[in-house]
């Protein structure tokens, strides 16, 4: 019985890090030809950590299709015209 004290301990402390993860995560995106934006964002913990980050990479792909950039990832050029426009949050 010694021996499964050790495993059992593991497995608790690995049940407790499980449970205890936790993630908030938000990104914008904009369409630089219109301006128009969009926020990814979504949080959670634990198990619900690990959806967080695939539903925040989903939503940026399937709006990077569609012709929306992260923010940070601007031209200069872009940012200089986005900002002409007014249209730069």
């Amino acid at each position: 019985m010694k021996s499964l004290t050790p495993i059992v301990f593991l497995l608790a402390a690995s049940a407790v890090l499980l449970i205890s993860a936790c993630s908030s995560q938000e990104i914008r995106l904009i369409h630089p030809q219109t301006g128009a934006t969009v926020e990814c964002s979504g949080s959670g913990f634990g198990l619900g950590a690990a959806w967080v980050e695939n539903h925040i990479g989903d939503c940026r792909k399937r709006n990077e299709t569609r012709g929306y950039i992260p923010l940070d990832k601007l031209t200069p050029e872009q940012r200089a015209d986005l900002e002409k426009r007014g249209l730069l949050p």
